[in-house]
């Protein structure tokens, strides 16, 4: 799925607006410096955060796939500044039909529990069910399983170690 053109940008803008709240707003990210934000959310997460050393927050399939980028509006009166606090990723199939994959998604720790998550989660799923992807998968940290279960998710198979950190592969099947 290409997101690289106004026209496909326009669609995807008019269909996120289910998956936005009063506070914030998930839109594909497209342009460099939207890129630049996700990727800087990922590093901010996934390598500070959670102190995963030489970790490479970009990689081949950010190309072809589908970044959200959940956006707050930042506080004060009439002020419509807006900054990044969540993302993700959706892979989708080469072939319709096939099994896409979530990855990347992540919060910074100021906006979680606020509901950006799961906006972004969504709006990942929604791109994905209109793709006809017939089930989505990702690597959960155990951590996270229960917020993946509340979308839908279920485990499959063990626990694994991703560099020191417990995952487990999630599926979800496409809704009928």
């Amino acid at each position: 799925m290409s997101t690289h053109t106004s026209d496909s940008r326009v669609r995807q803008l008019q269909e996120s607006r289910n998956h936005n709240s009063p506070w914030f707003e998930v839109i594909p990210a497209v342009s460099s410096d939207e890129r630049l934000a996700a990727l800087e959310i990922r590093r901010r997460v996934f390598s500070e955060e959670q102190g995963v050393a030489d970790l490479r927050v970009a990689d081949s399939d950010d190309a072809r796939s589908l970044i959200a980028l959940a956006t707050a509006q930042r506080a004060g009166a009439g002020n419509n500044e807006r900054w990044p606090v969540s993302t993700g990723r959706l892979t989708l199939p080469l072939a319709r039909g096939g099994q896409a994959l979530v990855a990347w998604v992540a919060t910074i720790p100021e906006a979680r529990g606020q509901g950006a998550g799961g906006l972004v989660m969504r709006f990942l799923l929604a791109a994905a069910d209109n793709a006809g992807a017939r089930e989505v998968a990702l690597a959960a940290q155990l951590p996270a399983e229960d917020f993946y279960r509340r979308l839908g998710f279920s485990p499959v198979g063990p626990l694994y170690d991703v560099r020191g950190i417990p995952h487990r592969r999630m599926v979800r099947l496409r809704p009928d």
